[in-house]
């Protein structure tokens, strides 16, 4: 069987925020057509690698490619194309209080599609159908709880059709049962063969959707393989972040 076609690349990317080194000569592929967890402690910079994919940060050093693009050399227009075709999600819902939910999602369509307000409302309204979010068309982003915030906000990100999506912690703060709600949903992603980019410490999350783990650590690729691998692997640092151990401790 032939390994699948990677996505996106890193090659010897370094980045620092001014004395601070967050990445270091970090190279990875990225797989098209699979789930991939991009995990590891708080203050490893998984958000700060998976944001240079899309231009939202550029490397100090190395290479970026989305395909046959080498993102960090893209001009804002260019990143604008790319961004329609690999969107990011927010940890934080960045939603507009003063508008509906379906309003909230019609923009971004009206936006990035370059349609007419009443055509980006009836696309944003099917979307949310699709997902079983109808009920929530005319509600407003404060009247709902974080976990349905999240679920518009994923709604909005698949109005624009992506052929990669990337999540940024999504899961993170929701109740079990939210949680598992926006699983399922990826989930339906996944087996619809949408490429799909996922930063989380979610252990649970990373057994149930996981096809590929990217573990970063001392600002380098610790590990980068299997799910099953990534829970078996002989390495004290990832022993320790899955099984909450602390080594030397009774």
């Amino acid at each position: 069987m032939s390994e699948p076609t990677p996505v996106a690349r890193l090659i010897g990317v370094d980045k620092s925020f001014g004395s601070h080194t967050v990445l270091a000569a970090v190279t990875l592929e990225l797989p098209a057509g699979r789930c991939t967890f991009v995990a590891g402690p708080s203050g490893t910079g998984k958000s700060v690698l998976v944001r240079h994919l899309v231009g939202l940060l550029r490397p100090d050093a190395g290479e970026v490619w989305y395909r046959d693009l080498r993102v960090d050399q893209l001009d804002e227009q260019a990143l604008l194309v790319l961004r329609r075709k690999c969107v990011y999600v927010f940890q934080h819902p960045t939603l507009f209080d003063s508008m509906s939910v379906a309003e909230n999602v019609a923009l971004v369509v009206k936006y990035h599609k370059g349609v007419k307000a009443r055509v980006a409302e009836s696309l944003a309204r099917a979307q949310l159908e699709r997902m079983g979010l109808s009920r929530l068309a005319d509600a407003r982003p404060p009247e709902l709880p974080s976990g349905e915030q999240k679920l518009v906000s994923l709604a909005r990100a698949l109005a624009l059709e992506p052929e990669t999506l990337i999540l940024d912690e999504p899961t993170t703060g929701l109740d079990p049962y939210a949680a598992f709600e926006i699983d399922a949903h990826v989930r339906q992603l996944k087996e619809q063969g949408v490429t799909l980019l996922v930063i989380s410490h979610d252990l649970q999350s990373i057994r149930r959707l996981a096809d590929e783990v990217v573990f970063l650590f001392d600002r380098q690729v610790r590990y980068q393989g299997g799910m099953q691998g990534f829970f078996e692997a002989n390495d004290p640092v990832l022993d320790q972040f899955v099984h909450a151990r602390v080594h030397g401790a009774i």
